[in-house]
């Protein structure tokens, strides 16, 4: 077997558990089973040490905020940091930042109740109704896991997935506590 087969063998793995991943949170039924299912699912997948949410702090993250903090699994596990602190790490938009130097100004996103060694970092952001409105984060204490060169395309595309779940999950949940005759795509109140 040359380099080439090895790769495409490793590549075929890759893709097999993020697909594997991106199953379970389609699968899910609450924003807290989707952010419970990704958790859960790139620490067995990958074996990442360290995996936790970062919401912004805006109206339209209260309701996402409320299910974290009622998921067990959840609460300790995420932080809450402003919309300007989140774009000057993220200076790509919607594209994840991978580091391994001059990390402190990550340290902000670390859950207030847990403290993790992170010496590398992966931070992907996610979208509702196609606005960022947090990111997911995978820290290692291993200093070479994430390294700003590396491909993103399989976290990028993992990422698309959680946004459009979740826009979906937190519509439904909205359509269904307004009252009959209210929401109505025709416009027509009757």
């Amino acid at each position: 077997m040359n380099n080439e087969d090895d790769l495409k063998g490793i590549n075929e793995i890759f893709a097999a558990r993020f697909n594997r991943v991106e199953e379970s949170i389609l699968s899910a039924a609450t924003i807290s089973a989707l952010f419970e299912n990704l958790l859960t699912g790139i620490e067995k997948e990958f074996t990442v040490p360290f995996v936790w949410l970062t919401l912004i702090d805006h109206e339209s993250t209260l309701p996402i905020i409320n299910e974290i903090t009622s998921s067990d699994i959840l609460k300790s596990r995420f932080s809450v940091v402003s919309q300007e602190f989140i774009e000057t790490l993220l200076t790509g938009g919607m594209k994840p930042v991978l580091a391994n130097k001059d990390l402190k100004p990550f340290y902000r996103l670390l859950p207030p109740s847990r403290k993790y060694f992170v010496r590398s970092i992966a931070v992907v952001p996610f979208a509702l109704d196609g606005r960022m409105i947090g990111t997911w984060n995978n820290g290692d204490a291993d200093a070479n896991r994430y390294e700003p060169d590396m491909k993103t395309d399989l976290i990028q595309a993992l990422a698309a997935q959680i946004s459009q779940k979740l826009s979906q999950l937190v519509n439904d949940k909205q359509s269904a506590s307004e009252p009959d005759g209210r929401h109505n795509p025709s416009g027509d109140l009757s």
